[in-house]
């Protein structure tokens, strides 16, 4: 799957990684002390001393946790299960791709079973608790009820990694709060494989009878789809700053920071007709030194407006004018 589009499964894996990781721990320290408030405890040679901040390498990145400290006559005893899991190691890909295959195909317990080795931990301590827990939270993220959330936007866009493709969904209710509503695999941005996926967050509960807003990059495939599965109860923006770089690729390289910066200020016009008088002039102009340029600008551009046809550019259009709200998701993967 796309390597920046996996940034939902990443954030749900590190959770689950860290189940793990404290099982390690408490493995460990029981060990060495003995079972917490056991009476024989006191007849170790080693007892615990509360805890310390620390963190752990899952998923290539930094994760705090809070490390069981263990005393013995002689001082602090350092938990070798500790040392292993700060340093971690390089993330396994082939691990992560088997992960991420078994949540598309809903086998939780193989995708859970593959977290451990994903995340840089040894898969031969994984416990039957462990993967029961992580698959269950798997299926949680993939299948749960979303009819709870008033969704009124959706960021809509996919990533590629070699031949795969994750596409991902993530909503903003009326109250502004940013709900992360599912991904699936796809070869390409495959419109038959989006509608799909659409169509299965409505029957998890997604309501979009009052009206949904969609930003997406411009793709043919989400279009389409999204068209598809939500009918007449959708509006399109189609992200600025794609369009944007889109126009501005076809430009000598010596030009395209003026046209860039052209447009961005075309586009911040606070009102329809001053955004789209100002547009149709570049588009003029485009036309007679670039008729690529032109032609990228000229399609689709009226639903790069949308927001502005709404009247709400000036109020949220900083918000919803691009896809960076789920590009910002994407970045974490990165």
């Amino acid at each position: 799957m796309g390597l920046e589009g996996r940034v939902s499964a990443i954030r749900s894996l590190v959770q689950l990684g860290l189940i793990q990781v404290y099982e390690e721990l408490d493995r460990e320290v029981e060990s060495l002390a003995g079972r917490k408030h056991s009476r024989k405890a006191s007849q170790r040679p080693c007892w615990r001393g509360g805890s310390n901040p620390g963190t752990v390498a899952l998923a290539g990145q930094r994760v705090p946790v809070r490390v069981p400290r263990v005393r013995g006559r002689g001082g602090e005893v350092r938990l070798s299960s500790y040392d292993a899991l700060h340093q971690g190691t390089e993330l396994d890909e082939t691990l992560f791709r088997r992960v991420l295959y078994g949540i598309s195909c809903r086998n939780y317990e193989a995708a859970a079973e593959a977290i451990p080795g994903a995340i840089g931990l040894s898969r031969s301590t994984v416990s039957r608790k462990f993967i029961k827990a992580s698959a269950a939270k798997l299926r949680e993220l993939q299948e749960r009820d979303l009819s709870e959330h008033d969704i009124v936007a959706i960021f809509l866009d996919g990533k590629s990694f070699s031949e795969d493709e994750l596409v991902l969904g993530i909503g903003v209710t009326i109250r502004g709060e940013k709900v992360l509503l599912g991904f699936v695999e796809s070869a390409t941005e495959n419109t038959a494989v989006i509608t799909g996926f659409l169509r299965s967050l409505q029957d998890r509960g997604l309501d979009t009878s009052e009206g949904v807003l969609v930003v997406i990059d411009g793709s043919r495939g989400f279009r389409s789809a999204v068209k598809k599965a939500f009918r007449k109860t959708v509006l399109i923006q189609r992200c600025q700053w794609h369009k944007r770089e889109n126009v501005v690729r076809h430009l000598p390289k010596g030009e395209q920071s003026l046209w860039r910066s052209r447009l961005q200020k075309a586009y911040e016009r606070p009102t329809y007709d001053e955004a789209k008088e100002a547009l149709e002039n570049l588009l003029e102009e485009l036309e007679e030194i670039n008729q690529s340029a032109a032609a990228s600008l000229r399609e689709g551009l009226e639903e790069t407006l949308t927001l502005h046809k709404l009247g709400v550019f000036s109020r949220i259009g900083l918000s919803l004018k691009t896809t960076n709200c789920i590009e910002s998701t994407f970045g974490q993967v990165e």
